[in-house]
């Protein structure tokens, strides 16, 4: 009955149509493909597995928990994780396995907010012989174990540690923050608590835009949006590649805002105004918009190259004849 799927003028046939359109990041049409495939498969555990898998990936944590019930211990790490998400940690901790870092991790912020303590530790200890070294995460839970067996001076060295690692980890600047406010160094103590404060909504954010990439990962503003977030943050390196994957994928006057972003990161941040002046001159001969002109114009005459800001305005006012702002510009660079 399935046997051939149509979606607007592509025509898929059986078994790859689903997997096709997941590589678009057609992620909902593809999972719709996928169930309806396994109307005439019911019995295919290894092919629910994979709709079960997508759900999780695009955050349908509902229907995860619904749908892998059929599938037994094959679909406990999928149907642990959707639980841990919607907050029943409890019943997470009937499926989240301890072989794999992930799961060992969402167990210990399963068990800490359960206020299960003595079995969180034990937990760490094996998180941090699965997790390998170099995890901020790990440093901030070791960390915050050490606060709890009393050791001051061992949970201060590795909060300090996740904090080299990652400089926002939110566990390690609140640890952090506390286990100094008591002391000699409250003043310290009481930065780390208002920088918490500061991070919190942008990893917020942040997590929100990497949502939007989860579900449409071939949308421009989507991967821009990380870039806005992480920048924010003050990732620099994190923020100029989502930037990049969003000016791959950008088309036409989308591309605008993503290159202004863009080489606002490199001229600011970076202070590399050359690099800033390639991204807005490529993006220009792709889309064609006046604006990156006007943006490299105003780039090379606040870094007092009048001449090379003049020709830029110059171009952009032949494509723009009307605009009353660019003849300002170039009123107030003596030139028209």
């Amino acid at each position: 009955m399935w046997g051939w799927v149509v979606w607007g003028a592509v025509v898929l046939g059986p078994g790859q149509g689903a997997e096709e359109l997941w590589r678009a990041g057609r992620r909902a049409e593809a999972i719709e493909v996928w169930w309806r495939e396994l109307e005439g498969r019911p019995g295919d555990r290894a092919a629910l597995l994979r709709v079960v898998e997508a759900e999780l990936e695009v955050h349908r944590y509902a229907a995860v928990i619904e749908h892998s019930v059929g599938l037994g211990p094959e679909g406990a790490r999928a149907r642990g994780t959707a639980l841990f998400r919607l907050g029943r940690f409890e019943a997470a901790l009937g499926e989240l396995g301890r072989t794999r870092a992930d799961e060992v991790a969402m167990r210990v912020d399963a068990l800490e907010a359960l206020q299960r303590f003595e079995e969180a530790d034990r937990e760490i200890a094996e998180l941090e012989r699965l997790a390998g070294g170099r995890s901020a995460s790990v440093e901030s839970m070791a960390a915050r174990s050490a606060v709890r067996r009393g050791d001051r001076e061992g949970a201060e060295r590795r909060f300090r540690k996740a904090l080299e690692l990652d400089p926002v980890e939110p566990g390690a600047l609140y640890g952090l923050g506390m286990l100094l406010r008591s002391g000699p160094r409250r003043e310290e103590g009481v930065a780390l608590l208002k920088r918490h404060r500061e991070v919190t909504p942008l990893l917020d954010q942040l997590d929100f835009a990497r949502r939007g990439v989860d579900l449409a990962p071939t949308h421009a503003a989507n991967h821009a949006a990380v870039g806005d977030a992480e920048r924010a943050l003050g990732r620099v390196d994190a923020a100029l590649e989502a930037y990049e994957r969003a000016s791959a994928l950008a088309q036409g006057d989308a591309l605008v805002p993503v290159a202004l972003r863009h080489a606002r990161l490199l001229s600011e941040d970076r202070k590399n105004l050359q690099q800033a002046l390639d991204v807005l001159e490529n993006a220009f001969q792709r889309c064609g918009n006046p604006k990156l002109l006007v943006r490299c114009g105003d780039l090379l005459a606040e870094s007092g190259r009048s001449d090379e800001a003049r020709a830029k305005f110059q171009r952009a006012l032949e494509l723009r004849p009307q605009d009353a702002e660019l003849r300002a510009r170039l009123d107030a660079l003596g030139g028209r």
